[in-house]
Formats: C-alpha cells, sequence, structure tokens
C-alpha cells in the first residue's frame, strides 16, 4: 500500500526568506545597539531568528557586508554638485558635506565600523570618489594630494557627525563661567549668532570648519607638492 504523502502545513516556512536588503536592514539595526564589538555575524543571525550559514549565502562574511552597508550610505551623500560646473565648489562641499554627516549621524554607534571599513568592491563610494576627484583636479589641486584632501575632509565631517547629537548646551561653561570669562563670553556670542541665524550651535561649527579646511587645502598641498618634487 502506498503511503498518502504529507499534507504540506499552511503557514509561514520554519526558516525565514531572506534577502541582501533585509540582512543590511537588520545590520543597520544591530549595529545600533551593539556596537563594533559586538557586530558579528553570529549576532546579526540572531536578530534574523536565522543560523549564520543562511547570511553567507548572500555575504561571503562580516566585511562584505559592512561593504554593503557602506553602499548603502554612500547612495545618501549628494555629490552632483561636482559634477556640475555652475556650482561653486565650496557649495558642492557643503552640500556632500551635509548629506554626509546627517547620514553618519543617523548610525552613531555604527561609525568605528562604517568608516573603516575599505571601500575595495563598494562601487557607489568609489564613484563618488571619482566625481569629488575629478572636481578638484579640475580646480587645480595637486593629484598628488587629492586623496589626502578627502580624507582630511571626510574625518572631519564623520567626527562632526558626533557633534550634530550633541545638547546645544555642551559647551557652555556653566557654573565654571567665572573661572574662563574669555572663553564664556566667546561661547555665549557663538550661541547668540547662531540663533539669530535660525541655526544650530554645530551647524553654524560645522559649516565654518569644513569652509576653513576647503579655503586651505589647496595652497596646503600645493606647497607639499612642491616640496616632495623638490
Amino acid at each position: 500500500m502506498t503511503p498518502t504523502p504529507a499534507k504540506r502545513t499552511a503557514g509561514r516556512p520554519r526558516t525565514p526568506v531572506l534577502s541582501a536588503e533585509q540582512i543590511i536592514d537588520a545590520a543597520f539595526a544591530l549595529a545600533k545597539t551593539a556596537g563594533p564589538d559586538g557586530f558579528t555575524m553570529a549576532a546579526l543571525a540572531r536578530s534574523l531568528s536565522v543560523h549564520p550559514p543562511a547570511l553567507y549565502h548572500y555575504f561571503r562574511g562580516k566585511a562584505e557586508l559592512v561593504r554593503a552597508m557602506r553602499g548603502r550610505l554612500a547612495e545618501l551623500l549628494d555629490v552632483t554638485g561636482f559634477d556640475d560646473p555652475a556650482t561653486r565648489l565650496d557649495d558642492a562641499v557643503l552640500r556632500w558635506g551635509h548629506s554626509y554627516r546627517t547620514a553618519f549621524a543617523a548610525h552613531p554607534t555604527g561609525i568605528a565600523l562604517l568608516a573603516t571599513t575599505a571601500i575595495d568592491g563598494q562601487e557607489r563610494s568609489v564613484l563618488n570618489y571619482e566625481a569629488i576627484t575629478r572636481r578638484l583636479l579640475a580646480e587645480g589641486w595637486p593629484s598628488s594630494g587629492v586623496v589626502d584632501a578627502i580624507v582630511a575632509l571626510e574625518s572631519f565631517i564623520i567626527g562632526s557627525a558626533l557633534d550634530a547629537l550633541a545638547p546645544p548646551d555642551i559647551m557652555s561653561p556653566g557654573v565654571a563661567a567665572g573661572h574662563a570669562p574669555a572663553y564664556a563670553r566667546a561661547e555665549a556670542r557663538r550661541s547668540v549668532l547662531a540663533a539669530a541665524g535660525g541655526i544650530r550651535v554645530t551647524d553654524r561649527s560645522f559649516e565654518r570648519g569644513l569652509l576653513a579646511m576647503l579655503a586651505g587645502l589647496p595652497a596646503t598641498l600645493a606647497a607639499a607638492d612642491d616640496a616632495e618634487r623638490a
């Protein structure tokens, strides 16, 4: 007698159906709470209620997954100004910087994880850098220092992403103002001017710092290039 085939039970499959995008979403959620040390493939698998091998069907390892996460963030960065000759370089850098800062500020606990992973194989990030490099070269910046400039700007932007999360009075001397009258006056003036301009003090510091770097970098890089040629 031929046995009757077992009927397929209704409902969800025992193993959740995954996709690369779902894994990346979960990875960002994990990075918010686990930090760099707790961000492991095993922990990510647990958050998705799957076994670790299920993740390796989509990503060969943690490094590849983090590159995909950086790629997701790279899609949020506005580099359109660098390709537009009608856009001033400082405006292009500010547009890029603000979008970069906003993207990283959304994932503060994952900054160390995302900012220290190689871009090798991450096409979106590489294309962004290509757009920036071409514009800087067109502006006359020495090719020997372009990547140095990008790294310096990124370092400032990523640090500013953490500052963007700080309370508005983080730099206030408070009850210690009497011991530092010059600093207290300067800090109060900064706050007043930021409020008058309708922006946060952290935004004011960010824009001024970024523009100052942009103004000083060409001369610094040119001098270094001349010294290296000598």
